[in-house]
């Protein structure tokens, strides 16, 4: 029985070291593997930076012609109604219109000026789209000058004028 048991013994002793050599053999194939990797990651990184760096430039590329190709192109239609002669000390109803086709006026650019030839602004103002009303009086004679500058969301301009004479 002795003898047996001293086999036994050994051969715990055998199956021991096995697993033992064969854990380390698979944990050093498994960081092996993983160094591998690793080394293969840090050699393409700067390729798929680069690949990713041109994907969003195309992107880019592409949602700029989107917007151009939608931008309005049309300008805003600016219509002045304003009598051509009116006496001196009168008011003067000018009726100005501003429409845009898409409805995106910035009315921070929407305008208007009154000019005497020769002489600075004699009155000016900003609009609204649609309609808008001006009462103006004269207090001297000469040719006036009303100007209207309009602009869209889409940096379209429209400068209209029209002249009006007031008499004594």
């Amino acid at each position: 029985m002795k003898s047996y048991y001293k086999n036994e013994k050994g051969s715990m002793t055998i199956y021991a070291i096995a697993t033992v050599f064969t854990f380390i053999f698979i944990l050093g194939s498994i960081f092996y593997s993983a160094a591998g990797i690793r080394t293969m990651q840090i050699k393409t990184m700067p390729k798929i930076k680069e690949a990713y760096e041109k994907y969003l430039n195309s992107k880019y590329t592409i949602y700029e012609a989107e917007v151009e190709k939608r931008r309005d192109k049309v300008p805003p239609d600016v219509t002045i109604e304003v009598p051509s002669t009116a006496q001196v000390n009168t008011n003067v109803t000018v009726t100005i219109n501003i429409k845009d086709n898409k409805e995106r006026l910035d009315y921070s650019k929407c305008s208007y000026t009154c000019n005497k030839a020769g002489e600075g602004v004699y009155k000016s103002g900003n609009l609204s789209a649609g309609v808008n009303t001006i009462t103006i009086s004269f207090n001297s004679a000469g040719t006036y000058t009303i100007t209207v500058s309009a602009s869209d969301l889409d940096q379209n301009t429209n400068q209209v004028s029209s002249n009006i004479t007031i008499n004594n």
